[in-house]
């Protein structure tokens, strides 16, 4: 098993395996690796980094600049700069694919318009990187039929139909979608309530249809903790204790403070027989 490479370890999956059947790891706020503020920071490793280490699942929120942001914090780090680093990557592995999650980072959700905007164009630009369903087609696919592409799901109300443009979807939807089983218990919980809610959606993951993907959300902040590097502390390491008691779970284990052992434990996973 530690023959196994972080960056192409999902060249050695069944190419037929729908990734809704994969564990993979990911990351909340992945740029916020060189953020300053202990409130806004998430992740230690960058984004070439994450996905060298294994990292499957990314969190991006962008300004309507086009620039990577968590709340306050506004990064001089713009959407060219992180979608080339996918097709770099992308391309010196090509059997490994991406899930990809975006969202408006302005808390205050009224610059939709503008954000859809430059969004679009920035996919348009871009529109050979990103996975583009047929319609009719279920939500998600085998790692074959995406394999080098991103696989979009674009946060915004879904009446916005961001996920479509020139008539084809790229993305799916976040929100109101019944092909996503999610666990974002994310407000001030207490350290047991995560616990219970991460528990909860490893067992549901073990039961879901292939058509319908889980995603668990591993971080949080706010409330007696305070802030994701003391809730990651806890919480990270629970993770990896119950993946042994779910040997069957599957999905998107989604974290602050990811590192690449946290990604090895994970993906090994998807070689265990049972």
């Amino acid at each position: 098993m530690n023959a196994v490479q972080g960056a192409s370890w999902m060249s050695l999956c069944p190419p037929e395996t729908l990734i809704t059947k994969l564990l993979l790891p990911g990351t909340h706020d992945t740029m916020t690796a060189s953020c300053p503020e202990r409130y806004y920071h998430t992740q230690i490793m960058s984004l070439e980094e994450q996905l060298m280490a294994g990292v499957r699942f990314l969190d991006l929120r962008l300004r309507r600049e086009m620039k990577a942001a968590h709340r306050e914090w506004i990064s001089d780090i713009d959407a060219d700069q992180i979608f080339s680093a996918c097709a770099e990557f992308l391309s010196l592995y090509p059997r490994e694919m991406l899930l990809v999650r975006i969202q408006n980072a302005n808390e205050k959700k009224d610059d939709y318009e503008a954000y859809g905007a430059a969004l679009k164009e920035k996919i348009e630009s871009w529109e050979e990187l990103f996975y583009h369903w047929e319609d009719g087609a279920p939500a998600w696919m085998s790692l074959e039929a995406c394999a080098g592409k991103i696989v979009a799901i674009e946060c915004s109300p879904p009446v916005m139909a961001f996920g479509r443009h020139h008539g084809r979807k790229w993305a799916e939807n976040w929100h109101e979608n019944e092909a996503i089983s999610l666990q974002d218990l994310w407000d001030g919980p207490t350290i047991t309530e995560k616990q219970a809610a991460i528990r909860m959606q490893m067992d549901t993951a073990c039961c879901l249809p292939e058509t319908v993907l889980s995603l668990s959300h591993i971080s949080a902040t706010n409330g007696e903790p305070g802030f994701p590097d003391a809730f990651a502390d806890a919480l990270n390491p629970y993770t990896l204790t119950l993946l042994d008691e779910y040997p069957k779970t599957r999905g998107v284990l989604i974290y602050d403070f990811i590192t690449p052992e946290i990604c090895r434990e994970v993906f090994a996973k998807n070689y265990m027989e049972g």
